[in-house]
């Protein structure tokens, strides 16, 4: 059990206290860790819309439950001023916030901020049409609607703002989120990154970068993040939020902690020239703000996208990185389980690496069958191991030229 967060920690670290998931995997964080950790995959034929039309027949639809949760929780009207990413958002929020057992009257709420990461699937699509007169059209596709629903749920006062920057939108507001916390400017953020972008106009579009997975009989074994037979990702939907703390403000309140967040790196190389380049550059930035040791460092939560170039390209990043220790390291990728959620890929595997430092669980890379020699680390192949690491990094590189590392230590070392 994590031990509470204590004066050993400087100002400038960020606690992590709450965790809301929803994937192809769960409805809830427990639901997905569970079976992350179990190594099953979210992905199946797609079924709610046509996709005769469609390069791929496969994704990470949500489980049928979260319509059922959808419904206990967000109200009639509300659900009509919505589109399904923000709610998923809200339903995330609601999740982190119950989990850290923050209790909202007891806080500043000058000082509440919320961030949330986006692609842009807030902007309602086809699937979602309304019969009559759309009046609430404008509140609906607002921008920043996640981010105002969730500050009025919780009576936020501090920061409310929508960030896009590609699929790393959702890491990029984890960053923002400690940045505002180590200057000051907010006791408790929740950062949250959702996307719902399953749809028959995004594949045909993605069509053209040659990053899906084939079509295979069995879909689950269709993503294979570092193995020599790799073709691709396929696009999923859903949400992930955490909360982070001043270090302050959890001891004011005894919190409970998963792991501490020390520092991130980002750069952003808009050419698809040599990213293991941009990798090396990210995940060093990372490395010297966190003022943690490599040595340390004994889990890589991968960006692992399971395309041919991503993952040779992030192989050859982390060996520039760590040297000889490389071989060392545990490496897994959940994308291989729950396929590319985009804005809320980066928060996924944020709050994976803080579950699994303590819990001092890693989840698996599934699928993985046949070494390729020139990814030759160790992606802790199909099956969970236990370890008790000091410190984790998780990278969130993107097809758009954002790249993202973030460094997290345990409460316990």
């Amino acid at each position: 059990m994590a031990r509470k967060a204590t004066d050993f920690f400087p100002e400038s670290d960020v606690a992590v206290t709450g965790v809301g998931m929803i994937t192809p995997l769960g409805i809830s964080a427990p639901e997905c860790w569970e079976n992350m950790l179990l190594g099953r995959s979210g992905i199946r034929p797609i079924t709610k819309f046509d996709v005769s039309e469609c390069p791929v027949k496969i994704g990470g639809q949500l489980p049928e439950s979260y319509d059922l949760l959808e419904k206990s929780m967000i109200h009639k009207r509300t659900f009509k001023q919505t589109v399904t990413s923000t709610r998923i958002a809200m339903i995330c929020a609601s999740e982190a916030i119950k989990d850290s057992r923050l209790e909202i009257n007891a806080v500043d709420s000058r000082r509440c901020a919320v961030i949330f990461g986006t692609t842009g699937s807030s902007v309602r699509t086809l699937a979602e049409h309304v019969d009559g007169p759309d009046k609430f059209k404008i509140i609906r596709e607002m921008f920043n609607a996640a981010a105002a629903r969730i500050s009025m749920d919780f009576g936020f006062k501090g920061y409310s703002f929508t960030i896009s920057a590609g699929s790393e939108s959702g890491t990029c507001a984890i960053a923002k989120a400690y940045d505002l916390i180590r200057h000051n400017m907010a006791d408790v953020v929740i950062a949250c990154g959702a996307d719902t972008l399953l749809t028959a106009n995004f594949l045909r579009r993605l069509k053209a970068f040659q990053c899906l997975c084939r079509n295979t009989p069995d879909p689950g074994h269709a993503i294979k993040p570092f193995d020599k037979n790799r073709s691709g990702f396929a696009v999923s939907d859903g949400g992930c939020a955490v909360v982070l703390e001043s270090i302050r403000s959890a001891n004011q309140r005894n919190a409970d902690i998963y792991a501490i967040m020390s520092g991130y790196g980002n750069i952003s190389q808009f050419s698809v020239h040599q990213p293991d380049t941009a990798m090396t550059r990210s995940m060093e930035l990372a490395v010297n703000q966190s003022g943690i040791s490599k040595e340390k460092i004994g889990y890589i939560n991968a960006n692992g996208t399971g395309t041919t170039t991503n993952d040779l390209s992030e192989t050859r990043a982390i060996k520039t990185v760590f040297g000889n220790q490389a071989h060392d390291l545990l490496i897994s990728a959940h994308k291989s389980m729950i396929g590319h959620t985009f804005s809320a890929s980066g928060v996924i595997g944020f709050a994976v690496a803080a579950k699994s430092l303590k819990s001092g669980m890693i989840p698996p890379t599934i699928n993985y069958e046949t070494p390729d020699p020139l990814c030759d680390l160790n992606y802790v192949p199909n099956e969970m191991i236990g370890s008790d690491n000091g410190a984790a990094i998780v990278n969130s590189f993107g097809l758009t030229g954002h790249y993202f590392s973030l460094v997290l230590k345990s409460s316990e070392h």
